[in-house]
């Protein structure tokens, strides 16, 4: 330990001596063509001399050392070390406003260095980074909030076990591509919810702070992929919703042409039955025309203030001569001075026409049908309607889809005319005006659609 202090002194002596020589070249130059000019004694020469290494010695005593000081310094930030600032010396020699430039450049990397992890660590998006073991060295809160358990210093193959990932990683890892891309990766989660993923994994130019080589980010595309299926799923509902009044349409026609040409009995029939079938289209092509425009996320169209007693009182009255036709009645009791409703009057009057339409068709013979508006106790700012009737339930595993495009009970009615579009366009315009509508069904109680509509305070 000590020869290495004293071999350690005796190459900074060496180092001092050669420094100063170097410095004093340019001097000694000087002093050589005077002296060989005669305009410079050779005892002036040699006290310049010594003047001029006095001065090279001090520059290179404090500005050198402070240098050196300051280099070791800079190696260590540069191998990951937070070292002490080493102490520098004051005065016309000093490296201080040296150091405190590159403190104040230094401080401006980190603040952005912190910028840009807080950036990366509220992503929308999960994203994981990789040191050149695999390891993972950091993860946003999506992507802890996505793969539960500790992530950190886990290897990625624990958490995702996917061979199909796992190939890629490595082939980015081996320098074969810098960037893979996998349309599609499926993950599903503890709670067993399938997401749908295009992963992006990129080699970074350089290893991070933390020795990240790799990042791996998640872009959620399972709303879209949730679309498209949909998308299918309506289509082929809607052609098979339009293939049967087709059907008939195409041979009542016939019929007409042939057999009944000259039958005019037969003629009325078939024609009614053609303009039943034609209405039957048209009211489906126009419920599916709503439904596109809805889930196009078409702009809300002009909104007011309205009350919505008195949208719900236009709507029994609408429908009071029906009711009595088949000798069932509706009863609306309606909470006084409810705040205005801001939303468009004919969206709301939509859904409480089809809900109320329901009630009436599905109802038992000769029943009431129970309308009641007031404020929700629990959410003074939400207006609540809800509409009663009594009948066969809808039953337990089947109120979640009655949601759905195109469905129908296995117990309706079969007699009804209906295309399980009514209720489906019911919640989206509901859900349009930020609010929920829920259903409870039994024998003992009957059928309740209460919709919750929030008040702007």
């Amino acid at each position: 330990m000590q020869k290495n202090k004293e071999s350690n002194v005796w190459k900074h002596i060496l180092k001092t001596v050669v420094r100063v020589l170097i410095l004093n070249i340019p001097a000694v130059i000087i002093l050589l063509g005077l002296l060989a000019l005669d305009q410079l004694s050779w005892v002036s020469a040699g006290i310049s001399l010594i003047i001029f290494w006095a001065i090279s010695g001090i520059i290179v005593f404090y500005v050198f050392k402070d240098l050196d000081n300051f280099m070791i310094y800079l190696k260590k930030l540069a191998q990951g070390f937070e070292p002490d600032l080493p102490k520098l010396h004051w005065g016309l020699f000093s490296s201080m406003r040296l150091t405190r430039t590159f403190l104040s450049v230094k401080n401006l990397w980190f603040n952005q260095f912190l910028s840009d992890t807080s950036v990366m660590e509220n992503l929308p998006n999960p994203l994981i980074m990789l040191d050149k073991e695999q390891k993972i060295v950091f993860a946003n809160i999506s992507a802890r909030h996505l793969f539960s358990g500790t992530l950190l210093n886990s290897k990625i193959q624990s958490v995702c076990p996917d061979s199909y990932l796992l190939s890629a990683i490595k082939s980015v890892f081996k320098g074969l591509k810098n960037t893979q891309t996998l349309d599609e990766w499926e993950y599903q989660d503890k709670n067993d919810k399938i997401f749908t993923f295009q992963i992006k994994i990129d080699r970074l130019p350089a290893p991070t702070k933390n020795g990240a080589l790799v990042a791996i980010s998640f872009f959620d595309i399972t709303p879209f992929k949730l679309f498209k299926r949909q998308q299918v799923d309506f289509f082929a509902n809607a052609s098979h919703e339009l293939k049967t009044p087709l059907a008939i349409i195409s041979a009542s026609v016939e019929t007409l042409q042939g057999p009944a040409k000259n039958d005019a009995a037969a003629q009325d029939k078939f024609l009614s039955l053609i303009s039943e079938q034609s209405t039957r289209m048209t009211n489906l092509v126009q419920k599916m025309l709503q439904l596109s425009k809805m889930q196009i996320d078409v702009p809300l169209n002009k909104q007011k203030k309205f009350s919505i007693n008195d949208l719900i009182q236009k709507v029994v009255t609408d429908f009071d001569v029906r009711a009595k036709a088949i000798h069932k009645k509706i009863v609306l009791t309606k909470q006084p001075h409810l705040p205005l409703l801001l939303a468009n009057r004919n969206d709301l009057y939509h859904v409480c026409q089809n809900l109320l339409d329901n009630a009436l068709k599905y109802s038992e013979p000769r029943s009431t049908i129970s309308i009641h508006t007031y404020l929700d106790s629990t959410q003074p700012t939400c207006i609540v309607i809800s509409i009663h009737n009594t009948g066969n339930p809808i039953p337990l595993d089947q109120q979640q889809r009655i949601w759905d495009q195109f469905y129908r009970i296995n117990n309706a009615k079969k007699s009804i005319e209906g295309n399980g579009l009514g209720l489906g366009i019911v919640q989206q315009l509901v859900h349009k005006y930020q609010g929920r509508i829920e259903l409870t069904s039994t024998e003992e109680t009957g059928t309740t659609f209460s919709i919750y509509l929030p008040v702007d305070a």
